[in-house]
């Protein structure tokens, strides 16, 4: 197995080459080689699969075949499992060549994009936007958040500011007496009465309160209804990442009584990302902490599945005590971004890789990629109303190439989007999200964490020093002072000066 050394060596090399394959390449303009004889563009690109068997079956191909024909490209798509995505994209960006896809999705701005970016292995793309009908609405707000070093190397894929929050078993909450959750403490009630409660009725010890799998976004949330930034806050006029602040610990507290009583299951490192929602639908578990949607597509799944009696709800921010003021966890207003890796040779292939993203915003392709075919996923009413099938079963066939749409101009602004025939949950979730959003705690350091050349070049291990120590001690592997002395482990290597340049990229960004 190679050494971590050798694959930091490896990863670097990698980027110097696709660079440099880039730059032989030019900028220049005609046709190339990188087109069919029918002037179709031959398009790479690797996404997120969240599902399994993406585009499944002969209608998953008739799907992607009007996606091809419609932004005129072949298109050759790398679907990704979430759980080992990041090591993928690793690999990826170290080997460089004609196999590496022209476009890549990333939910985060990582070390490994941001030394891309460096390494000259990315496009900056911001001159283009102008030239494309969607790509030139987006958000100045929202591109300020993933520039890395002051460029714009990515297209957003936007996202509400209030998406985060909670979904529970109303009619568990219902049977047990307990009203909508508004504190920590009644989240702790709720959780405590649907492991301990019988809440099912069954007269057996089968259920349990918080549904969580190794998708770390639940803890982020969390944290933040006690008072914890999300991922960094301001205290005595300097930014400190969130793990230096005592709500951050006043939460793993709390999550690790959680897992001693067994309100959550200690096994949850290891559930796989995908699985997330089993337990809630298998009416296992009563509560799941991430986006609303989820949540909704759990009642989707109730209602598809002719399952009687299940019935959620949604709480977006939660209150610390009774008379704090609710928080949530923020979204970026994006879920990550698209770049265009140096595969595309010239800036006339760039421009292609950039059509195929704006045209993917076109109402025809939103339609498809969220709703799938008329007459089979969904039905077009009289009154233009789009009503969908209610099998579930059936989105593998589409849903997927959502994780192809960038969503610059979140909502989009279509009118199936806005004008469906949906249960009463679609428009609950629509209703939480929007009220969710003033309450929402962003990240401050998110434009310039990219700034800090520390964080460029060992983010990766000063991140997993904190993660790997945050699971360990939640789930009882390492005591208080284990995890403190971890948290000083990643100051001495590296974190310190991660702050330092934080700071200093922020004092500039205010001027």
């Amino acid at each position: 197995m190679k050494n971590k050394k050798y694959m930091k060596r490896t990863i670097t090399l990698g980027l110097a080459a696709a660079a440099a394959a880039g730059c032989l390449s030019g900028c220049g303009k005609g046709k190339t080689e990188a087109t069919d004889a029918g002037g179709k563009y031959n398009l790479r690109a690797m996404t997120y699969d969240y599902f399994g068997n993406p585009m499944k079956g002969e209608v998953g191909a008739e799907i992607e075949k009007k996606v091809e024909d419609y932004t005129n490209v072949n298109l050759d798509v790398m679907w990704t499992p979430k759980d080992n995505y990041d090591d993928k994209l690793n690999l990826v960006l170290a080997g460089g060549g004609d196999d590496m896809p022209q476009i890549l999705a990333t939910e985060t701005k990582s070390p490994v994009i941001i030394n891309a970016a460096k390494a000259g292995a990315l496009w900056d793309i911001e001159s283009m936007l102008q030239e494309f009908p969607h790509l030139k609405n987006s958000k100045a707000a929202v591109n300020d958040n993933i520039r890395i070093d002051g460029k714009l190397y990515g297209i957003y894929r936007g996202r509400a500011l209030g998406r985060n929050g909670m979904t529970y078993r109303k009619d568990w909450a219902d049977k047990l007496g307990l009203g909508k959750p508004e504190t920590i403490d009644d989240i702790y009630d709720m959780l405590y009465a649907f492991t301990y409660e019988d809440p099912d009725g069954n007269g057996k010890d089968d259920t349990y309160g918080l549904a969580l799998t190794k998708y770390t976004a639940p803890l982020d949330i969390i944290q933040t209804w006690f008072g914890a930034p999300n991922g960094w806050g301001e205290a005595d006029g300097k930014l400190i990442p969130d793990h230096q602040t005592e709500e951050y610990l006043e939460c793993l507290r709390w999550l690790r009584k959680l897992c001693e009583e067994g309100i959550i299951k200690k096994d949850f490192p290891t559930r796989d990302a995908a699985t997330k929602t089993d337990d809630l639908k298998t009416q296992k578990a009563g509560m799941l902490v991430d986006t609303i949607d989820d949540g909704r597509r759990v009642a989707d799944y109730y209602m598809s599945q002719g399952i009687e009696g299940p019935e959620i709800d949604f709480v977006g921010a939660v209150k610390k005590e009774e008379n704090s003021e609710p928080r949530t966890m923020a979204t970026l207003g994006c879920q990550g971004f698209f770049v265009i890796t140096k595969a595309a040779k010239t800036e006339e292939e760039v421009r292609k890789c950039l059509e195929f993203l704006d045209k993917m915003n076109d109402e025809e392709m939103l339609t498809l990629a969220n709703y799938g075919l008329e007459g089979k996923h969904y039905t077009l009413e009289s009154d233009g109303k789009l009503t969908r099938t209610g099998d579930s079963t059936l989105k593998q066939e589409f849903q997927a190439m959502n994780q192809l749409v960038s969503y610059t101009e979140y909502p989009p602004n279509m009118d199936p989007y806005v004008t469906l025939n949906e249960s009463e949950f679609y428009y609950k979730q629509q209703e939480t999200i929007a009220a969710n959003e003033q309450y929402a705690i962003s990240d401050p350091a998110a434009g310039v964490l990219g700034d800090s050349q520390e964080y460029t070049r060992n983010g990766v291990a000063l991140d997993k020093i904190i993660e790997d120590a945050r699971i360990q001690f939640i789930v009882g592997q390492i005591d208080e002072e284990q995890l403190k002395a971890q948290w000083d482990l990643w100051s001495r290597s590296g974190g310190d000066k991660v702050i330092e340049e934080v700071n200093a990229a922020y004092a500039k960004l205010e001027k």
